[in-house]
């Protein structure tokens, strides 16, 4: 089978047995009959539904899926498990994971850059990056710290795996929000860790024991939801590139990796496929963010994204460390026409 994602998000979990069914039934027993020596004990330790979606996930990043009830439970079990006394943490990142980072509890140190990090330590990249679609060399950081033990863990949400594969760059851990774009639908949380054989190996096992299990329901919707993640990528960014050269010629500043303005459009041109589905620009103010956000129609006013429905954050609303005018959309699979025009009224 070709490494295409459209055959694999159809085909990659063809090897886990469970009948007959081409859509696969959802499971929801959490023990099993041993009478018959099934390898199935009980649902803590092995799923037939999560298996399935392993298996697309591992088969679409070229490893293999561990999956959580959460973006949020994949970080925080990922760095539980790797339990580094150093964390390297870029400036724009989902406050979310700033604020598990940085809690007092855990006592790792916090730094930006590379250079204090050695064995053990975490380099902890998110590429694009939440909010302002940053983007980060890879493969150049983990040929900068990787010879010294340093594991690279790369938060690729924003790019999903159809549009960037950081495990062949170099990355050792690949990190997921599914409530995302995996999903697509608004309507199933989740989170995922990917990696070679042996390390998701102990992941699973870790995962055993701390009974970070993810529901059976929000497990099939997210399976369901992958299926249709490359076409909806690709619509969506397609649109994204409309949206952000619109407001390149509108609004002061634009964040997003596929216009040659964005700082990092060279890496991501060389790393990504797309750029990706997420737009976000910055008003001269919190005020006049906040009041152009309030007259769009078409998006949503949401927290979240990656859905099919397109919708709008004034970031500082909900983050005070985003700066006071961004704006973050995410787009959805509407009209391009449609979008432009929501925007073209709320800005005046």
């Amino acid at each position: 089978m070709s490494g295409d994602p459209f055959t694999q998000v159809l085909h990659g979990d063809d090897d886990v047995p469970d009948g007959v069914d081409v859509a696969p039934p959802i499971h929801v027993a959490s023990t099993y009959d041993r009478s018959d020596q099934s390898e199935l004990v009980y649902r803590r330790d092995h799923h037939i539904t999560t298996r399935r979606l392993e298996a697309v996930l591992g088969a679409l990043e070229g490893g293999e899926a561990v999956v959580y009830p959460s973006g949020m439970a994949a970080i925080s079990s990922l760095l539980r498990y790797l339990s580094p006394a150093r964390i390297s943490l870029p400036a724009d990142v989902y406050h979310g994971t700033r604020a598990y980072v940085t809690s007092a509890p855990h006592g790792w140190d916090v730094v930006e850059g590379f250079d204090g990090l050695g064995q053990g330590d975490v380099a902890l990249l998110e590429t694009p990056s939440n909010p302002k679609c940053l983007v980060t060399d890879i493969a150049a950081v983990a040929a900068e710290v990787g010879a010294r033990g340093v594991a690279v863990v790369v938060d690729s949400t924003f790019a999903t795996p159809v549009l960037q594969q950081p495990l062949s760059l170099g990355a050792d851990y690949v990190v997921h929000s599914s409530t995302k774009y995996i999903g697509g639908h608004s309507d199933a949380m989740g989170g995922a860790v990917v990696a070679e054989a042996n390390r998701a190996a102990e992941l699973q096992a870790a995962r055993v024991i701390d009974g970070s299990i993810p529901g059976s329901l929000d497990v099939w919707l997210t399976l369901r939801g992958i299926r249709t993640l490359p076409l909806r990528i690709a619509r969506q960014s397609e649109t994204a590139a409309a949206v952000a050269e619109y407001l390149a010629g509108r609004v002061p500043l634009v964040w997003y990796p596929g216009l040659p303005t964005h700082p990092g459009h060279e890496v991501a041109a060389r790393q990504m496929s797309a750029g990706g589905a997420i737009v976000s620009f910055e008003l001269a103010s919190f005020e006049a963010a906040a009041a152009a956000a309030s007259k769009l129609e078409v998006f949503r006013t949401a927290t979240s994204l990656g859905g099919v429905e397109s919708v709008v954050e004034h970031r500082a609303s909900v983050n005070p460390l985003a700066p006071p005018g961004l704006i973050r959309l995410s787009v959805g699979l509407e009209s391009p026409a449609d979008l432009i025009a929501d925007l073209d009224g709320a800005l005046g």
